[in-house]
């Protein structure tokens, strides 16, 4: 059998002895137990490579069996939350209603960090609120605090293809000095299609995907014959009245409309 053979080539069942002519393999009463725990761990799917842990004593045997049911739970919470998403995208669409506004020129003051993938989300996020909130402290301190909600863009990195950046920014009424290392700039008057959401709304968004409602801003600027500059797209906190967030909001700079 071919399991066996791979048992033998891994180390983990070895016959003790193999018929020269036949090469059928033989084995003893006494690792019969052991073949029944790799056969029911092929089954469960668990990776040969803790099958080791899984014929050592007891101990060690129950310690893989529940990092393995541990991993399947959580992959079903996965499945089931991806399948809860689908069907929510066959059912009837969220019917999203976009605007288009014009915008004063903004000064801006903002922090840039790394998405490396290496790390949770909840590392990322911990991450991030530290290093905005210090800005944010920073500011204020300098008796330039922020003017409004706080808004982020994403950054390619030259030569790479995979690596991001993101721009974490505040408004402010006046660029930090020179000699301040923060990103800093202004933005330009002009006009942007904004789409907003927030965040007690019910809207089936797919792990690792773009927001649904940043794919109908896109396809809505691009069915008004806008020229959409994605490098300027920004996603906008939407704030309560004690400065809570309850939702966001995503607007791209438009240029070349026809009907302008």
């Amino acid at each position: 059998m071919k399991a066996l053979r791979l048992y033998d080539e891994q180390g983990l069942l070895s016959p003790v002895a193999v018929d020269p002519w036949s090469r059928h393999r033989r084995y003893s009463a006494a690792q019969f137990g052991h073949a029944l725990r790799l056969k029911a761990a092929r089954s469960a799917g668990l990776p040969l490579a803790e099958a080791p842990g899984l014929l050592a004593d007891d101990e060690s045997a129950a310690a893989v069996l529940a990092e393995h049911r541990a991993r399947l739970a959580a992959e079903r919470r996965r499945q089931d939350a991806a399948l809860d998403v689908l069907a929510g995208l066959l059912a009837e669409p969220v019917r999203w209603r976009t605007e288009i506004r014009r915008t004063q020129a903004q000064h801006w003051a903002g922090a840039v960090l790394p998405l490396t993938g290496a790390e949770d989300a909840q590392a990322a996020d911990e991450r991030a609120n530290e290093l905005f909130g210090g800005l944010w402290r920073r500011l204020a301190e300098a008796g330039n605090p922020p003017t409004g909600a706080f808004w982020t863009t994403f950054r390619a990195v030259p030569g790479s293809e995979t690596e991001v950046r993101v721009l974490y920014c505040w408004p402010v009424a006046e660029l930090p000095p020179a000699d301040w290392d923060v990103e800093s700039g202004t933005l330009e008057a002009g006009e942007e299609m904004v789409v907003r959401w927030r965040f007690e709304e019910d809207v089936p968004v797919v792990d690792g995907a773009a927001h649904p409602a940043v794919l109908e801003l896109v396809a809505a600027a691009e069915r008004s014959g806008a020229e959409v500059s994605l490098d300027r797209l920004r996603q906008i906190g939407l704030l309560d009245e004690e400065g809570e967030p309850v939702g966001m909001e995503v607007a791209v700079r438009l240029t070349g409309r026809a009907d302008r």
